[in-house]
């Protein structure tokens, strides 16, 4: 099972981390309206790749993966895909508003983006490497532009994206054998249509995390929504760790007992980023996001909270589309994402600070997790689940008794690290180490 995962992990960890340093980086040259700038420009290229993917990326895999004459199908799904883009360049009308949109331009660029086909036609390896150029190159690049041309931050980190971007579809269409752009077809949008449930499951999600940076700016100070971001990138880093496992099990995960597997194993991570978010705030703060952000332990706590509820049922998504729920699916999902949003716009106006965003996406990833249990309705979802947490619970208190004894500093920390780890090694290797049978 973790033989499986780990080349995969390692490439697209490290490229997440690195973005998470740069930021730390940036940090300390730039000013909060840099990262404020950073935040809504990663939040917008994301929320056109997630536009543009909608549900039709999801169903497109899964045909790619079965089908023999696979290459007309991709065909067709990404000359859907740049149709829709080029539908979507419209969008830099709102620019005049907000000049951030202008970045709607690009949309062609992302759309021509053909990953998806690696992971469906097993090039996991290719694909994680592609996932982590796109962020190495454009970050790299900002951590320079901090250092000697704060001002050109911004311009450094689109031209920097739009590049990559172009070189790493190049790439991969050469990997692939496939054509390099696709002709526009407005008769291939009909597959969005086919694929809807999954394509507003998929975006309503989006907003339950960095979905939320094109919201808090224009509900929060300046300094509140770098703080927001700088944390919300670490989150999406969490989650995409997670991500990576159900892609590398989705056909076994047919099966409940397969979920629960899975689902156990995301919960360490949960339980680990949990346990010593609370235990070392200052120490872990101080590693992964600066010294800058000290004063704010409690965000990061309640983001902590957040990842741990999500790792808990992670993989009742991919269930529900296996089981073709895809509408009560989209129902839960974007009932969460308005929820997440509504409360969050709510608290700005009583308590302006990251705190009420952290709390806002407890609640959201909470709902949404609630839903999925009524919309699978199997016996022991939750109750498996909670026992698993339960006979974890005396690894826990290793960090707990470190950091109350001895106090929050880097060596307790990596003490306490390693006997933590060790432990939960030796009693979780067998049932995790091997691979997982076939429902």
């Amino acid at each position: 099972m973790l033989k499986r995962i780990l080349p995969i992990a390692l490439l697209t960890g490290s490229g997440q981390l690195f973005s998470l340093f740069a930021l730390k980086y940036i940090s300390r040259f730039g000013s909060s309206l840099d990262l404020k700038a950073i935040g809504q420009t990663d939040s917008l290229v994301l929320f056109m790749l997630n536009g543009i993917a909608l549900g039709l990326q999801t169903a497109a895999m899964r045909d790619l993966a079965l089908a023999k004459d696979w290459k007309t199908d991709f065909q067709q799904a990404q000359s859907a895909r740049f149709t829709l883009s080029i539908l979507l360049c419209g969008g830099v009308v709102l620019a005049f508003f907000n000049h951030y949109y202008f970045l709607f331009l690009f949309a062609p660029v992302l759309a021509m983006n053909g990953d998806y086909a690696l992971y469906a036609r097993s090039h996991p390896i290719a694909g994680a490497s592609v996932g982590f150029s796109r962020l190495f190159l454009p970050y790299a690049a900002i951590m320079v532009a901090a250092h000697f041309r704060p001002d050109l931050i911004i311009p450094v980190y689109i031209i920097s994206t739009v590049v990559i971007y172009v070189f790493t579809n190049l790439f991969i269409s050469w990997y692939l054998n496939t054509a390099a752009v696709s002709k526009p077809s407005l008769k291939n949008l009909h597959l969005y249509i086919k694929s809807l449930p999954i394509g507003v499951e998929i975006l309503s999600l989006y907003f339950i995390g960095m979905g939320l940076m094109m919201v808090i700016p224009y509900f929060y100070s300046n300094s509140t929504v770098a703080l927001a971001f700088v944390g919300l990138k670490f989150y999406v880093l969490f989650k995409g760790v997670l991500r990576i496992i159900h892609q590398a099990f989705i056909r076994e995960m047919n099966s409940f007992e397969v979920c629960l597997r899975v689902d156990q194993l995301c919960m360490l991570a949960g339980i680990s980023f949990t346990v010593f978010m609370i235990c070392f705030p200052k120490t872990v703060i101080g590693i992964f996001f600066g010294e800058k952000y000290l004063g704010d332990p409690v965000y990061f706590i309640l983001l902590a909270i957040a990842g741990l509820i999500y790792s808990s049922f992670s993989s009742f998504i991919i269930r529900a589309m296996l089981e073709k729920k895809d509408i009560p699916n989209a129902i839960a999902a974007l009932a969460g994402a308005l929820f997440t949003i509504s409360l969050n716009i709510a608290l700005s106006f009583s308590y302006s600070t990251a705190v009420s965003i952290g709390i806002s996406l407890i609640a959201g990833e909470l709902a949404f997790a609630i839903s999925m249990v009524f919309i699978l309705h199997h016996k022991g979802l939750v109750q498996d689940r909670l026992i698993f947490f339960m006979k974890n619970i005396f690894i826990v208190a290793i960090p707990v008794f470190i950091a109350w004894f001895f106090g929050d500093h880097m060596k307790n920390l990596l003490i306490a690290f390693l006997l933590f780890g060790g432990l939960m090694a030796i009693s979780h290797y067998k049932k995790f180490a091997f691979g997982v049978r076939m429902a």
